[in-house]
């Protein structure tokens, strides 16, 4: 049985896939078994003679033999050519696999170039973006600092203003206290600048108006009276009470208030109120030794240091 089988297998061709023998193996097959019946007829026929039956057998056993040795040969040849195209079909394959390994190379080193060029290109924009929101931040800052540093000094000024204002406030009470006591020139003077350095020209004027009343030759009364009716627009009182003002500073020699008042009159006399340059007093202390309570114990002691202090700080402000 497997000699029939490896009888009737076939060789396929490399070329043209078709099936052959490369050899006609069924002649020599059927040559075999053509000698192996005659021997066997032949030892029928002539059983005394043997011979005449051995040599067709051994002659188809031979045959037989040399069909296999061949069959043997031409199947190894064709296994060889098989193994050698599977050899070239496989480095064909090598071949095409090397080639797509080589355009996958490159595919994969023209993405990371293209990725690392957009990488870096988000870090230059990321980098652009950050300096400019750093500007504008810092921009930002100096403007709250700035805005910071000016609310600083306008409350400060403010609580210059107050602290000026509460002191305002403490002398007029320290006059109205000494004028409940005993009323006299200086404590309505000094009141009626405090008045009038809070900008109340009515009550500057009404105790200006007492102080000239109770002293006709109080200089300073006469010039804040002067400046107070300036700012409540009554013009000829105005000039009257700085003409009488320069008069008196110039009677009693104070040269410097004189100079004052005179130029405060042609000023207010030939222009408009708004042109004067009418400054408030900063807040001065009484002069040492002439304070309300010294002119309580000596209603008859000199004030004129004090006249002539308010009228340098008023020369200063207006002038200065």
């Amino acid at each position: 049985m497997m000699e029939n089988q490896v009888n009737e297998q076939t060789v396929t061709s490399p070329e043209n896939g078709s099936s052959a023998t490369g050899y006609n193996s069924g002649i020599w097959d059927g040559l075999s078994v053509v000698a192996l019946i005659g021997g066997a007829i032949a030892s029928v026929v002539l059983p005394a003679n043997p011979a005449a039956g051995v040599i067709p057998v051994a002659a188809g056993v031979g045959l037989h033999l040399f069909n296999r040795k061949q069959l043997e040969e031409h199947l190894l040849a064709n296994q060889r050519a098989t193994a050698a195209q599977i050899v070239q079909l496989v480095n064909q394959n090598q071949a095409h696999l090397q080639e797509y390994l080589q355009k996958f190379q490159g595919d994969i080193q023209t993405s990371l170039g293209q990725q690392q060029q957009a990488i870096a290109a988000n870090q230059e924009n990321l980098t652009k973006a950050l300096a400019e929101k750093s500007l504008a931040l810092q921009g930002k800052l100096e403007a709250f600092q700035a805005a910071a540093a000016q609310t600083h000094a306008g409350l400060d000024i403010k609580h210059q203003d107050l602290l000026a204002v509460v002191t305002e406030l403490r002398t007029m009470e320290g006059c109205t206290q000494s004028l409940a006591a005993y009323p006299h020139a200086e404590a309505y003077y000094q009141r009626g600048l405090s008045h009038y350095r809070l900008e109340d020209w009515a009550e500057a004027v009404r105790d200006c108006t007492e102080a000239i009343r109770l002293r006709g030759d109080l200089a300073g009364a006469f010039h804040h009276r002067g400046m107070a009716y300036a700012r409540l627009d009554n013009r000829k009182q105005a000039t009257d009470d700085l003409r009488q003002a320069y008069k008196l500073y110039f009677d009693q020699g104070d040269l410097d208030s004189y100079e004052v008042a005179r130029a405060l009159h042609k000023q207010y006399y030939e222009g408009p109120v708004e042109d004067l340059e009418l400054e408030p007093t900063p807040v001065m202390p009484p002069a040492e030794g002439v304070g309300h309570e010294a002119y309580i114990a000596d209603p008859d002691r000199e004030i004129k240091p004090l006249l002539a202090e308010e009228s340098d700080t008023t020369a200063a402000n207006l002038f200065g």
